[in-house]
């Protein structure tokens, strides 16, 4: 019976163990290319091509303070992802736009991926995620 408890513990601190490192990971964004400090920076992080630029698995705000912003993503699990943002200059809640629909405030997408007549797609943008790391994002 006691070697069942000890198992038991055994089979479940090595469960907790694992398990722990598959949430442990830190994604730190590094943006750069903002002209303007102020302003709300959103960002979205998408978990599939399906998803991309339609449902964020997680979306945010976070203020512009400084022409590089350093945001740190915790909670991620280990994945493939994609990333778009954009800064709200005029803190209106939306990417505002010119003509044919190109944007008058910065964004960018992970990768730097850039697309042709619109945005870029989900594969030129997606990443694996499976260790801490730091992605560095131009905006445009």
């Amino acid at each position: 019976m006691k070697s069942m408890k000890t198992m038991i513990f055994i089979f479940s601190s090595v469960l907790l163990l694992v398990t722990g490192n598959l949430f442990s990971q830190s994604l730190t964004l590094r943006v750069e290319g903002f002209e303007k400090v102020g302003g709300k920076l959103y960002v979205a992080i998408f978990n599939s091509e399906e998803s991309f630029r339609k449902k964020p698995c997680a979306a945010f705000a976070v203020d512009v303070k400084d022409k590089t912003v350093i945001v740190p993503c915790k909670g991620l699990p280990i994945g493939t992802y994609a990333i778009s943002m954009y800064q709200d200059e005029n803190n209106n809640g939306k990417l505002d736009t010119a003509a044919f629909g190109i944007p008058t405030e910065k964004y960018g997408f992970s990768n730097d991926a850039k697309g042709v007549m619109g945005p870029p797609s989900y594969e030129k943008c997606s990443f694996s995620f499976s260790k801490d790391m730091t992605l560095t994002i131009h905006l445009n």
